[in-house]
């Protein structure tokens, strides 16, 4: 058998994400919003397309539901 060494680097403690609706502090077995972005590209927000070939300029979803600048 034979040994080997490595580098770790501990990450910092992330808070709690959930990936139906992006918000924190749950997951998505918990998630009790009704506007789940499930169909949503996560690139630009745009409806009925993916973010592997969205070609959009990037655009936070949850920022264009509350009306900031995404």
């Amino acid at each position: 058998v034979g040994w080997s060494m490595a580098r770790v680097r501990v990450l910092k403690e992330r808070p709690l994400q959930c990936y139906k609706c992006l918000r924190y502090g749950h997951i998505a077995a918990a998630c009790q919003f009704e506007d789940g972005l499930g169909g949503s590209c996560f690139h630009c927000g745009g409806a009925n397309h993916v973010a592997r070939g969205c070609t959009s300029e990037v655009s936070c979803i949850l920022c264009q539901k509350e009306g900031r600048e995404a």
